[in-house]
């Protein structure tokens, strides 16, 4: 399968009204820089006793590149990618199939519905392609963590980074045997930082 990354904007809302969008549900692609500059930064062999830090760029990555340093790893990747394309074409073509069944509505609203429906097919079609891409990446990631046996993740505390490091929570837990893990958010040098400390880590 052919995969393009790009960023199409929060989720859309659909009726016979029109099309809007639901702010809270941003687009997973907004979150990938961070995950990728994780990755490629914790994804190496560690001495002991060391502390490592390292400084995140402060633009968002090239779509290619961000693509490369989650496909270069062993990642389900391609795996994710087809299940979410597919699961996101049922989705589309049932929504359709309501609004030509949809008693409630006239002809001309459901032919609207219909017609809004199709148009947001590829917005919705690339939309989860960034989620399966994000998802991936988190999977890697929490695989690294557990792998190189991470202590703790220290990062600024922005909610894009509270995200990403949410989601590799609920990714650890998934793992077998699965990894606990604690989010905290503390002030460091008058400023506030969130921690990602993993439990029984060596």
């Amino acid at each position: 399968m052919d995969v393009t990354l790009k960023y199409v904007g929060p989720k859309a809302l659909f009726s016979v009204s029109g099309i809007s969008f639901d702010n809270s549900k941003e687009d997973k692609f907004v979150y990938l820089s961070i995950l990728a500059e994780l990755i490629e930064a914790l994804d190496h062999d560690y001495a002991s006793d060391q502390r490592y830090v390292i400084e995140t760029g402060n633009k968002p990555l090239d779509e290619h590149i961000l693509l490369e340093m989650i496909r270069k790893r062993p990642s389900n990747l391609d795996e994710q990618i087809e299940y979410w394309a597919k699961r996101t074409t049922e989705d589309i073509d049932d929504d359709i199939k309501r609004a030509e069944n949809n008693p409630l509505l006239s002809a001309e609203e459901r032919e609207v519905l219909k017609n809004n429906l199709e148009i947001l097919r590829p917005y919705r079609m690339q939309r989860s392609i960034n989620k399966s891409i994000y998802y991936a990446g988190v999977s890697l990631l929490a695989s690294i963590i557990k792998k190189c046996g991470i202590q703790y993740i220290v990062t600024p505390m922005y909610p894009k980074f509270l995200h990403v490091l949410h989601s590799v929570q609920g990714s650890l837990r998934t793992l077998h045997p699965s990894v606990d893990s604690t989010i905290d958010i503390y002030e460091e040098q008058g400023h506030l930082a969130v921690e990602l400390k993993i439990q029984g880590s060596r």
